[in-house]
């Protein structure tokens, strides 16, 4: 056709020519031929004087008296997915950042296939993490320069659309971060594009579904600070672009429970603040969702829906028969989360409208129900299992919020008035517990879990005591000896029958972790209120004289109340065996640190008698044959229990020793894969074989242990190659006991500073420590460094907990040690020397 297009659609033909136009059709398809010519040869150096010709293509493009499309956009579509899709990943970036600054310079007619491709190639092109990178003169910590352009493009596209256009386009984006394998950098960045975008109420119900899905399936093995990060700005892309008129509380809710207190949405920091500032302002617009039973009329329709949240928890229903697994603990974590989030929007208004006497009527309404089961708890008997079970979950929840900004509890007004209400059940609380723990009253497999329940809530309850309520601790303490005293007539118990049944089992395995439990709080800040109690002498005498390592043996029928539950019970008696012998070694990890010898006071038994040498022998070798049937998220109180025995025997069973060094290494070694658990295991395995004791006596004798110790250093070092972070925890640990060391008794005979010159390869090492990292690795250091950068403003950086992985920490930390040396010290002037005649020996070697 002769006309031109713009004047018959939005969207021109794919193809038409006429004579008028002749010189800029002309112009474009020559202009365009060449661009697709240059990029075939996929050279950078060859493609990169082409780009700016692109430009040009998009001046011919476009009608500028009518602001339409001359050309189809599909052509220009073609040109950047031939480029996204080139082997050469710069020249795949080049294209994606000549795109996005498009949009910054150009006023683009509206296309839906624009919109299309945003969705499908770029976002697939974007999820390639190593486009993410600094460039060359960019500081550490800096934004990658596609993270700033992705903000830009996506806040000036987004107000380009049509307002009817808007939600499902970023419908659709959001739910493209669901559809495919997305690793954690790419999803950051698209999350804090999404953040950025300027306020406007486009996303309703739908929108929040599909933000739930990218935390609860994309994100969910991504690094934990990348994940935190992410997570914080999905939230504040919530607060941005929803249209509250649309969705309503309990969808809110059951969003916000998507978030992981210990990586992002805790109490006190900005993000939570930010939160209840949103909450507060747009309180009425909500969608609403309950009836209330509120007389006051300026009640908000948060306090509202709170009361009924709470009261429907609590309610269980009349025909539920006494269920044999406990409730899981989303429900518990959703109501302690609204409560928290409600009393401090309430606290909020409160300061902002000046009040001083705050009445806290509203906080009391929720807590009220709660109390109401509590105080029956002890005396009623009758209160259903399910029942029971959730007012205790939600308690344990909401005592386990800490304050993050008040050092005082009494400064945080909210939870000050929470835990002085939860305090008055307590005496209710510790009878109903004592009565489940000792009594027959637990008897499947299925009520192990409430047995972790409530020794969960024992050190809770004990804390809580410390803090706002002096006056409860003689009932805590009778409770103790309580439980102390029935859990050892319960584990000396000797059956007539060969085989016991289930429900002795069960209540054996009940009776070891509650002493554990007793053990772990004794070894907090309690020991000194306790000692004088005869039932700690008692349980100090028990563990002291039994056999370690007794497994209980798998029943040959396990009769559960519903075949859900027999399955379940019958896949794990491992586990369960595991626990129980894991719960022994807690408890001979308390008694070793509390005795200096485990002789003291009871040589009258007979394994007593040995000496203590031989005693120890006897623990350490059941200590490896623990480890060999211990899981590896249990073996912490073996290395804990490893350190006190290993250098009391190093002298006389050195290959005894050494076999301990070579089996805990094998077991850190193998468990590089599941950071959960390795990081903890590392540092307890450090303070094992790093301990001043284990070290000095191995350095005295110059035997097996010493040479052992060292090639464990290398392989640390070669380890840290591989998994970042792994020296870190080496050095910090050592540095710190050689010039600072603690004045415990064990190590009070030793001068700790000598181990500095025994195992120098550490210092020496740690100086020129730098390796030549993976880029991957290297990239997600640097996107670690830019969150870090950002500081309290993402919510992440104050919650997790900070790990310091950064191999640059390595050579500040030795030079760190190097600077607190003290020139008059005859030991420091020697190791300084010595040190740096073996640095200048290494340089020699290298050149």
């Amino acid at each position: 056709g002769n006309a031109c297009p713009c004047l018959f659609s939005l969207e021109s033909s794919l193809f038409w020519w006429s004579a008028d136009k002749n010189e800029q059709l002309l112009q474009f398809w020559e202009t365009y031929i060449l661009i697709m010519e240059t990029l075939e040869g996929n050279q950078i150096h060859v493609i990169k004087p082409v780009l700016p010709k692109l430009n040009s293509l998009y001046d011919l493009a476009i009608s500028g008296d009518k602001g339409c499309w001359l050309f189809h956009p599909s052509w220009h579509v073609c040109i950047y997915r031939r480029m996204f899709e080139s082997e050469n990943k710069t020249l795949a970036k080049e294209g994606i950042l000549h795109f996005l600054e498009l949009y910054e310079t150009k006023r683009l007619p509206n296309s839906l296939g624009f919109s299309e491709f945003v969705i499908g190639p770029l976002m697939d092109a974007l999820s390639e993490s190593s486009l993410y990178s600094r460039t060359p003169g960019q500081l550490i910590g800096d934004c990658p320069p596609l993270g700033m352009r992705l903000q830009k493009f996506l806040a000036t596209y987004l107000t380009l659309l049509p307002e009817e256009e808007k939600g499902s386009f970023l419908l659709k984006f959001i739910q493209k971060m669901t559809s495919r394998h997305w690793c954690a950098i790419p999803i950051l960045f698209l999350s804090m594009a999404l953040a950025s975008i300027p306020a406007c109420k486009v996303l309703g119900t739908e929108g929040l579904h599909a933000l739930r899905d990218v935390l609860q399936c994309t994100m969910i093995t991504h690094q934990i600070l990348l994940r935190g990060a992410a997570q914080c700005y999905l939230l504040q892309t919530i607060m941005h672009l929803t249209d509250v008129e649309k969705v309503s509380f309990p969808e809110v809710s059951s969003f916000l429970l998507s978030l992981r207190p210990e990586e992002s949405l805790r109490r006190d920091t900005l993000l939570w603040t930010e939160l209840c500032s949103w909450l507060q302002v747009n309180d009425r617009c909500f969608r609403k969702s309950v009836t209330s039973d509120f007389e006051r009329q300026e009640t908000s329709l948060l306090c509202q829906y709170v009361c009924s949240l709470v009261g429907e928890y609590l309610k269980t229903p009349a025909s539920e028969r006494e269920n044999c697994l406990m409730p899981d603990w989303f429900e518990a974590k959703l109501v302690s989360t609204m409560i928290l989030l409600a009393a401090d929007v309430e606290q909020m208004k409160n300061k902002y409208s000046g009040k001083s006497n705050i009445k806290w009527i509203e906080l009391e309404a929720f807590l009220n129900p709660l109390l109401d089961v509590l105080m029956k708890l002890g005396s009623n008997a009758y209160i259903p299992t399910l029942k029971a079970d959730k007012s205790l979950q939600l308690l344990l929840k909401l005592l386990q919020t800490r304050s993050l900004k008040c050092s005082n509890t009494q400064d945080d007004e909210v939870l000050f008035f929470i835990w002085k209400s939860l305090a008055t059940p307590v005496e209710s609380i510790l009878e109903f517990v004592l009565r489940r723990l000792t009594t027959n009253e637990l008897s499947t497999v299925g009520d192990l879990d409430r047995c972790d329940l409530y020794l969960a809530l024992i050190p809770e309850i004990v804390n809580l005591c410390l803090k706002v309520n002096w006056k409860k601790m003689p009932s805590i303490k009778n409770f103790l000896s309580s439980l102390i005293n029935a859990s050892i007539q319960n584990l000396q118990e000797r059956n007539s029958e060969k085989e016991l049944k289930v429900k002795e089992l069960i209540r054996k395995v009940a009776s070891m972790a509650s002493l554990a439990a007793v053990c772990e709080i004794m070894a907090g800040k309690l020991e000194a209120h306790l000692e004088s109690l005869p039932s700690v002498g008692a349980l100090k005498k028990l563990i002291s004289v039994s056999q370690i390592n007794e497994v209980l043996k798998k029943p040959s029928y396990i009769e559960e109340k519903d075949s859900l539950c027999e399955e379940a019970a019958s896949q794990g008696w491992g586990k369960i065996v595991a626990r129980y012998v894991c719960d022994q070694w807690i408890c001979l990890r308390f008694v070793l640190n509390s005795f200096a010898t485990l002789t003291q006071g009871y040589e009258e038994t007979s394994i007593m008698s040995l000496s203590t040498v031989e005693r120890s022998k006897a623990i350490l070798e059941s200590a490896l044959e623990a480890l060999s049937i211990l899981p590896s998220d249990q073996v912490v109180p073996v290395f804990d229990c490893m350190k006190v025995l290993v250098p009391k025997l190093l002298d006389s069973s050195e290959g005894l020793c050494v076999e301990a060094f070579d089996l805990a290494w094998k077991i850190i070694s193998s468990l590089s894969n599941t950071q959960l658990i390795f990081w903890s295991n590392l540092k307890a395995f450090v303070q094992f074989i790093f301990d001043t004791e284990v070290l000095t006596v191995a350095a005295s004798a110059k035997g097996q242990a010493y040479t052992r110790i060292k090639e464990i250093i290398f392989e640390l070092i070669d380890l840290s190659t591989t998994k970042t972070g792994v020296f870190n925890v080496v050095l910090s640990h050592c540095c710190q006991s050689w010039i600072f060391p603690t004045v415990d008794e064990r190590s009070a005979l030793t001068n700790a500073f000598l181990n500095a010159g025994n195992y120098s390869e550490l210092i020496t090492e740690a100086c020129v420590f730098g390796t030549v990292f993976r880029r991957d690795q290297r990239h997600i250091q640097d996107v670690h460094a830019f969150i870090e950068n950002i500081g309290e403003k993402c919510a992440a950086n104050v919650v997790t907990e900070s790990t310091n992985r950064d191999d640059h920490y390595v050579r500040i930390c030795a030079v760190k040690f190097l600077c607190l040396l003290d020139e008059s010290n005859t030991l420091h002037k020697m190791f300084m020397e010595d040190i740096f005649i073996k640095l200048l020996d290494k340089v020699k070697s290298v050149s």
